[in-house]
């Protein structure tokens, strides 16, 4: 009796510790078939693609969550999420990103971007989310690689009523957003409770995919500081009802020190580096010059029950990006001043929801340094306006899965990059099913 007792006890304190820790499998998968068509302004260049494809809706992936109770209302957490190519033969390898042309081989930079359309169709970058973190009823601290405040408020928080996998709504609601990092980040983040009636609050603090500084007296790279980045984003979201609203602003620098009036590494027999030690110095050329650049987004939406009204708007300034002008002399190259917005409605019949979207986006670029694709030195000319315009139908088969059908169109309008290969246009018709788990 007494030992049946004991063992009820084991089993009763391991299940105890189990149910203190947990892991979750979770996923989605969206395969869909398509016809994709890239044009250039005057029609000399084209491409289209048709067949099966990796799906519109939502980007393939696969992920583990995981959260411990360690007492006193404290809890750890991780997350790994990865992104997938369903639909080649590289599926860890790369996913699908953008609205590019899913062209097997062909990734989304270098001479492949001319025959993987205007955004590129696949991504090397498989990685959405890794990251551990530890929340309390006074917030969430996580750190890692992360979801960056304009990724949350252009597209995470249901503002953008159309889909980013396919032309028409894949631009306007992330404008501008690569000259401030991107979408995903190294980061410290805090994540607020819900406080005064309905409004939460995310800082982040951090770089960008790499390290926030690399700085180097070793051969071949003495007196090196460059990827000195530094990137600050705060976000502020209400949500009470129908109504819910967000604002975000993010500011990004880089700094890339200690080069001369070519764009190199100082010469040899420098006298300082960055630890004021004499001796040879590096050549390499650098990527990048001493630059800031700012986002500010305004997000809502209200729910009038027979129809959802949605859209998003989005002001920056990348000041000074780098060229290779800006490395032969030393002096920053283009300033970019970026506007856009999207609005878009969706009206549910029970599990049948249409929607339509609408977005427009402008890049006006001042080239300091006469770049041929902008224009004469000092000159402002428009070199991106984008209007875009999708439309489609959802239907919930399940609380998991769902059946959709969509078309979407984005044109290049800007004029000053006449005959560029990007004036295009491009549309794309997909039917497809997602499903989660």
């Amino acid at each position: 009796m007494k030992k049946s007792l004991i063992a009820l006890a084991a089993l009763a304190a391991v299940g105890a510790a189990s149910a203190q820790s947990s892991v979750t499998l979770y996923g989605l998968i969206d395969v869909g078939y398509g016809s994709h068509e890239t044009t250039t302004r005057d029609g000399t260049g084209r491409i289209k693609t048709q067949g099966v494809m990796d799906g519109a809706n939502a980007g393939n992936r696969i992920g583990f969550r995981g959260t411990e109770d360690l007492g006193g209302g404290l809890k750890a957490n991780f997350v790994i999420e990865q992104g997938l190519n369903v639909t080649g033969p590289t599926l860890f390898v790369q996913r699908a990103a953008a609205a590019g042309h899913q062209i097997d081989g062909f990734a989304s930079s270098g001479g492949a971007t001319a025959l993987s359309g205007a955004a590129g169709a696949f991504s090397t970058g498989t990685n959405r989310q890794s990251y551990i973190g530890l929340s309390s009823d006074m917030g969430t601290f996580n750190i890692g690689y992360q979801y960056t405040a304009l990724y949350e408020l252009g597209t995470l928080s249901g503002y953008a009523v159309g889909s980013e996998g396919i032309p028409g709504a894949d631009k306007a609601h992330l404008h501008g957003q690569a000259g401030v990092g991107g979408t995903r980040a190294n980061m410290i983040q805090y994540i607020s409770p819900a406080f005064a009636g309905g409004f939460t609050a995310r800082v982040q603090y951090g770089a960008g995919t790499g390290r926030e500084s690399i700085e180097s007296t070793t051969a071949g790279t003495n007196g090196l500081t460059t990827d000195n980045q530094r990137r600050m984003a705060l976000m502020l979201q209400y949500a009470n009802g129908p109504v819910s609203a967000s604002a975000a602003y993010t500011n990004m620098r880089l700094q890339s020190g200690n080069v001369n009036a070519a764009g190199v590494q100082q010469v040899a027999g420098a006298a300082t580096s960055v630890f004021n030690v004499a001796g040879a110095a590096g050549t390499a050329v650098q990527t990048g010059l001493s630059r800031t650049a700012n986002m500010f987004q305004l997000g809502g939406s209200y729910d009038f029950g027979v129809a959802k009204l949605a859209g998003t708007y989005n002001k920056g300034k990348n000041g000074g990006a780098a060229t290779a002008a800006a490395v032969a002399t030393g002096v920053p190259a283009i300033n970019s001043d970026y506007k856009a917005y999207q609005i878009g409605v969706t009206v549910p019949f029970g599990a049948i929801v249409p929607f339509v979207a609408y977005g427009r986006a402008t890049t006006d670029s001042n080239a300091q340094n006469g770049v041929a694709a902008v224009g004469a030195a000092a000159a402002t000319n428009r070199t991106e306006d984008y209007k875009q315009i999708q439309a489609g139908v959802r239907y919930s088969l399940s609380k998991r899965t769902l059946a959709y059908v969509m078309y979407g169109q984005t044109t290049n309008n800007a004029a000053a990059i006449t005959g560029n290969a990007s004036f295009f246009k491009d549309s794309k018709t997909i039917v497809g099913v997602a499903h989660s788990f």
